[in-house]
């Protein structure tokens, strides 16, 4: 499994990816704060957020919202899962280092989450569910 060497690598890396293939400016502050959140959340995903939450967070209305996560689960940032109903939906970040796999936090040599807030890993298609 390679390591990641931090969520600072990942943005780099998104911002690079932007040279080539852009997302609205709409779409880049929704993967932001989306990484904040994840940071916040020592990388366990699913995020669980409601759309009034991203609109808050991003001061954007739910309909951009709704766009900007649309774009960007259709250009392979993100993937996102509906509970239904009124439960927050789970967010997925996805590696722009490693195109298409999973974000997850570091686990050290005894199994242990390392919540040291920089300590990323990905999960390959075999190791997810």
């Amino acid at each position: 499994m390679d390591t990641v060497s931090g969520w600072m690598q990942e943005i780099r890396f998104f911002y690079k990816r932007q040279l080539s293939f852009p997302l609205s400016t709409h779409a880049q502050a929704l993967w932001s704060y989306l990484m904040y959140r994840g940071n916040e959340a020592f990388w366990h995903f699913p995020l669980r957020l409601s759309l009034m939450e991203l609109a808050g967070g991003t001061k954007m209305s739910v309909t951009m919202v709704k766009r900007a996560r649309r774009e960007l689960e259709d250009y392979g940032y993100i993937r996102h899962q509906s509970f239904g109903g009124n439960k927050p939906a789970g967010y997925y970040i996805l590696s722009n280092i490693h195109i298409g796999q999973k974000l997850a936090p570091q686990v050290d040599k005894h199994g242990e989450v390392n919540e040291n807030k920089n300590g990323l890993h990905l999960i390959s298609s075999k190791d997810s569910s």
